[in-house]
């Protein structure tokens, strides 16, 4: 005979406190594995993390550790949580379901105007891709297609889930994934990226906006329009004036609230500029709330009343360390677990190494204001590997008589730096891409610089 037993009300309490956490913490991430099973998971914040982790005593479970994530809990009420190496992690109902998603990999769509949304892939092999076409005929998607199929070919499907299968057919590397949407094969695939985001019409975002497209998914509240669709983005967005002559830069705009409850700035178009007396083109800025212009407006009060400065890119590890840098390698080294959050004993000075840090960047890296925190831990690190691997270079140090700064330099044996710092830093900067490529790992882009310096001569 089963016995009823009344929740206790410190379980009550839990469920309010989880239904409340999800709620202000967490969206849905629906996942298709490759057998067709569907699992829905909650996508967490680091805040909603932290929250469940503490009300349900989570554990560290490193024999459930996920390939390409930071960490795997254990909670008391048998859910697991993933976390990611942004801190923020995903929540799975238990570890039947956590086991079902084995062949899933996480990844945060980087698309750079578009939000950073975390998303997944499941690689298969190029065989199974064939079988998978063969068998349940997909329609191919023929817009997204390479320049160069003799170099670099493939072939992208909607599957009957509505899933996208990209089958790489190219002669040295043959592979397959399965990703939930186009946006997340774009933020993989240059090609693809450029034929569903990119256009050959300078006005493209002018006519969406235009037409009333909020442009949701762009990360950007940032824009410009032409005056000829102001009357199109007024009607369109269904706009009142809210308030005129409002600046958060240096021409001043008019306040405009929708009826969908979000705000638009838009300048005035008749305002003194370099131009005369009419603005030529308009910026246009989206804000969801009326607190948020009131801080865009401060902010810009702050930065006009300090100016605008510029330093040497590499001022700041010059100033802290000058010409010390090699003897703070192995310190840069060990804050870099903390820094991009993953496990110490993760970290190796090889090419698993490599891997793992490429992978965390590519989480971490989209937030720019992280920035000058992890650069130079990334140099060092990847300056040790460099002369572990390679058993060639050491670190020396090179002093810009023009700017007054030192810059870290691995020099090799033959006199030669092993990449170019410049390119070392502003590929970081903007991307951030492989480790491998920005740091000249095979030479490669030492070679090409060199037959171009040739060509020149001639």
């Amino acid at each position: 005979m089963a016995i009823y037993r009344h929740p206790t009300m410190r379980n009550i309490l839990l469920i309010i406190l989880t239904f409340t956490t999800l709620n202000s913490f967490s969206q849905k991430l629906d996942i298709t594995t490759i057998d067709k099973s569907k699992i829905s998971a909650t996508l967490l914040d680091s805040a909603g993390k932290f929250q469940l982790l503490t009300q349900f005593n989570g554990g560290q479970e490193n024999t459930l550790r996920k390939k390409w994530t930071a960490r795997t809990f254990l909670l008391s009420d048998g859910k697991v949580l993933v976390e990611f190496y942004d801190k923020n992690a995903i929540l799975i109902d238990n570890i039947e379901q956590f086991k079902k998603i084995e062949e899933v990999r996480f990844v945060k769509n980087t698309i750079w105007n578009l939000k950073k949304n975390i998303s997944y892939k499941i690689e298969i092999a190029f065989e199974k891709g064939k079988q998978i076409i063969d068998k349940e005929k997909p329609e191919r998607l023929t817009q997204y297609k390479s320049d160069l199929p003799q170099w670099y070919d493939f072939e992208v499907y909607r599957l009957n889930t509505g899933q996208i299968l990209f089958l790489d057919k190219s002669e040295n590397f043959q592979a397959a994934a399965i990703f939930p949407d186009i946006k997340t094969l774009a933020s993989e695939n240059s090609s693809v990226l450029e034929e569903e985001y990119g256009s050959d019409d300078d006005e493209h975002l002018m006519k969406k906006l235009a037409s009333g497209d909020r442009l949701s998914d762009y990360e950007e509240d940032f824009y410009l329009i032409y005056p000829k669709y102001l009357k199109d983005l007024i009607k369109n967005h269904k706009l009142a004036l809210v308030e005129q002559k409002i600046y958060v830069s240096d021409f001043f705009g008019n306040l405009h609230k929708s009826e969908n409850g979000y705000y638009i700035l838009v300048d005035e178009i008749n305002q003194k500029n370099g131009a005369g007396n009419k603005m030529q083109i308009l910026s246009l800025r989206i804000y969801e709330t009326l607190q948020q212009v009131k801080d865009a407006q401060s902010k810009y009060e702050a930065f006009k009343n300090r100016g605008v400065t510029s330093e040497h890119f590499y001022k700041q590890i010059s100033d802290k360390y000058a010409d010390n840098f090699p003897k703070f390698v192995q310190h840069l080294i060990d804050t870099l677990p903390s820094i991009l959050n993953f496990d110490k004993e993760q970290l190796s000075l090889d090419s698993l190494g490599i891997d793992l840090v490429d992978e965390a960047l590519k989480w971490n890296g989209t937030n720019y204001k992280l920035f000058d925190t992890w650069y130079p831990s990334i140099l060092a690190y990847y300056g040790q590997c460099y002369i572990a691997d390679k058993q060639d270079g050491k670190w020396t140090m090179y002093f810009d008589k023009e700017d007054k700064v030192w810059i870290p330099e691995i020099k090799l044996n033959d006199g030669s730096s092993a990449w170019d710092w410049r390119d070392f830093y502003k590929d970081l900067s903007e991307g951030p891409i492989p480790l491998r490529w920005t740091g000249d790992w095979d030479g490669s882009r030492k070679k090409i610089r060199s037959r171009i310096r040739t060509q020149n001569s001639h």
